[in-house]
């Protein structure tokens, strides 16, 4: 049975049809790994906020669940460490299996840095192994590369959407995706939008891409800093994320 948690409001574990989903909450997200040039220009620096609202939040319902004639619903605030924003996510559970949620982000401060992403992210079992899209594909994607893509459906394998460049970074992101579906031999889990989303799957955790300050050092240029993480050392998990 799918879980409300009293406190939280996350849907800890989630379950359909007596399959468990995941056990994980679903993440608000407003960060992704820096790329060289990301790195270049600072970002691990000025947009540190991010990636601290990233993996330090702390979720509370807000609004307890009810229900009506279109399923269960509820509202979960996301505390930012240093309250530079509010983050609300109403979610909605229907039957079957469909879960609709509506993200309100609202900036507390001014002069904010920009955002490196806004959205969600869901951790899942490794045995989701399967990906198909509508969007921009087959590889990755970006605002700077969309003109050298097509646009269609496309399919793979989850361990085949990121590429080990010898500095681990953002990798695998489709553009302009109407929606994505991610298959285990039992279940089929379909993400879908009013609006254009970008999207990305990995078969581990987002930190195994990400870069910390704490980790780096100076180069002889000073202009990228080095790490100790090199591509190679990346390891398919016992997640996706």
């Amino acid at each position: 049975m799918t879980k409300i948690n009293s406190k939280s409001g996350q849907i800890i574990p989630w379950i359909f049809n007596e399959k468990e989903i995941t056990n994980q909450p679903i993440r608000p997200n407003f960060w992704r790994p820096p790329t060289d040039n990301d790195l270049g220009n600072g970002m691990n620096k000025w947009a540190k906020i991010w990636q601290n609202a990233t993996y330090n939040y702390k979720a509370k319902l807000v609004k307890k669940p009810t229900k009506n004639k279109n399923g269960i619903s509820f509202k979960v605030e996301y505390l930012i460490p240093n309250n530079e924003t509010t983050v609300l996510i109403k979610y909605l559970i229907l039957s079957h299996g469909r879960l609709k949620l509506n993200y309100t982000f609202t900036p507390n401060l001014k002069d904010l840095p920009n955002l490196p992403r806004l959205g969600i992210y869901v951790t899942l079992p490794k045995y989701f192994t399967g990906v198909s899209w509508c969007g921009n594909g087959p590889e990755e994607s970006y605002w700077n590369r969309k003109t050298g893509v097509k646009t269609s459906l496309y399919s793979g394998k989850i361990n085949e959407q990121f590429h080990r460049y010898s500095r681990p970074q953002e990798t695998g992101n489709k553009t302009d995706v109407r929606w994505m579906k991610v298959q285990s031999e039992n279940l089929s889990l379909k993400v879908s939008s009013n609006k254009l989303l970008n999207i990305s799957v990995w078969p581990f955790y987002m930190k195994k891409l990400d870069f910390n300050s704490d980790d780096g050092a100076a180069s002889a240029s000073g202009l990228v800093p080095v790490t100790k993480k090199h591509g190679t050392d990346i390891k398919i998990g016992k997640t996706v994320q």
